[in-house]
């Protein structure tokens, strides 16, 4: 118990400092701390238990976290589009087949909550291969509700945390920011309201 909430402590810090600085390199690397804490925290529950979910969610954050320090390290990605979609589909990629073998490994049906973090991590990995800003932030907002439930689901508050605090949080404050214009079925649903007014 005290070690989970040592490890999620640092992902909640480092969430906090990431929406606090406004030099995106230092938010990668506080994200790349968040992920990381997640990761550790996932380990230690995996050891305890050995339960597949918590493999799951293990295998996910070390390939998350691998991903963000490749990113720091290698600016060029972030940089051309090209490379910044291959490594989103790479590293989905991964996640996907590692999770999957994982389960197989531990002799473990797949479950829709081991399936869970995965539509989260491609939502996120839509977002980040975008180069239109609305898309991405709403691809951001989705995985962080999901990524959020999935933290919720196995406990993980450090997760739960980063994921409402600097993913969702974060973003409904940019789009409020740059008028991001309302999801399609809202903005149907606004429209009619002002017509029959």
């Amino acid at each position: 118990m005290i070690a989970q909430i040592l490890l999620q402590l640092p992902s909640a810090a480092a969430s906090v400092g990431r929406v606090k600085t406004s030099s995106h390199i230092v938010s990668r690397r506080f994200n790349a701390l968040a992920l990381g804490a997640v990761a550790a925290d996932f380990a230690v529950k995996y050891a305890h238990t050995q339960r597949a979910v918590f493999l799951v969610g293990l295998i996910l954050f070390v390939v998350l976290t691998a991903r963000t320090l490749l990113i720091l390290g290698f600016s060029k990605i972030e940089g051309n589009t090209f490379r910044r979609r291959v490594a989103c589909a790479v590293a989905f990629l991964v996640c996907v087949v590692a999770s999957i073998a994982g389960q197989f490994y531990l002799s473990e049906p797949i479950r829709p909550l081991t399936l869970l973090p995965l539509v989260g991590i491609g939502l996120g990995c839509l977002g980040e291969a975008s180069n239109n800003m609305i898309v991405r932030r709403r691809c951001v907002l989705a995985m962080g509700c999901v990524m959020a439930a999935f933290g919720l689901a196995t406990e993980a508050w450090g997760l739960v945390f980063k994921n409402l605090m600097s993913d969702v949080g974060a973003t409904i404050y940019s789009m409020n920011k740059y008028r991001d214009p309302p999801l399609p079925a809202l903005a149907v649903r606004y429209k009619g309201r002002q017509s029959a007014g």
